[in-house]
């Protein structure tokens, strides 16, 4: 995996397979952090994101996921979430945005 960017609280890496792999707090701090990342990725393929080490999500997050979906929506594609913790999959249920997104295996 390369890394791509880092704070304390959150780091984002790519894998072999062109998955966004995020690691810890998506939250006002690591939300532009995740967001850079996003950014930097193709635009005109799936966006897969696995989520399967964030146990901490707030609005900033959400607002961030949210961007990156509208952004593959408007290419005609989609943003895969993998890996969804209850934490992450809540705030989505309770803000009525599942919908914006493909969901795969909750974490293990």
């Amino acid at each position: 995996m390369s890394e791509m960017e880092d704070s304390q609280s959150l780091t984002v890496e790519r894998d072999q397979a062109g998955v966004i792999v995020v690691h810890g707090d998506v939250d006002v701090a690591g939300g532009p952090i995740l967001e850079a990342a996003l950014l930097n990725g193709p635009s005109d393929s799936q966006v897969i994101i696995d989520l399967g080490d964030v146990f901490f999500i707030d609005s900033s997050g959400l607002r961030c996921l949210l961007g990156v979906s509208r952004r593959a929506h408007e290419q005609g594609t989609n943003v895969v979430l993998r890996h969804v913790g209850n934490e992450v999959l809540r705030l989505l249920q309770i803000t009525g945005t599942t919908d914006q997104f493909s969901i795969e295996d909750g974490r293990g």
